[in-house]
């Protein structure tokens, strides 16, 4: 649960439960893992914590993902043009760089 701003990103916040991070590995992917852990993150937020919201971030070179949460019913309430991501290094540190 965080606060997740509304709209168009700049105005109030709302106390939501904020999906991050969900991530299925390669030879798992394919087989509906994704959506049974959006749902139970879903029922989870509703029925255990109250919330009849839940929000996300994806990053929209993110197609996959993209398209499974809009096919459960996601829309889009704004966009961070300014976002930055971790990307892991060959030394193994984390430098940060624009998402897409």
């Amino acid at each position: 649960v965080d606060n997740v701003q509304k709209s168009d990103g700049r105005g109030q916040s709302v106390r939501a439960p904020l999906m991050s991070n969900l991530a299925v590995g390669k030879k798992f992917r394919r087989k509906g893992l994704a959506e049974d852990l959006v749902q139970a993150a879903e029922l989870l937020a509703r029925k255990e914590w109250g919330f009849e919201e839940v929000y996300l971030y994806v990053e929209k070179s993110n197609t996959s993902a993209v398209k499974l949460y809009k096919k459960l019913g996601y829309r889009t309430v704004w966009e961070d043009d300014k976002a930055k991501t971790l990307i892991p290094t060959e030394g193994g540190q984390l430098k940060t760089a624009p998402t897409a």
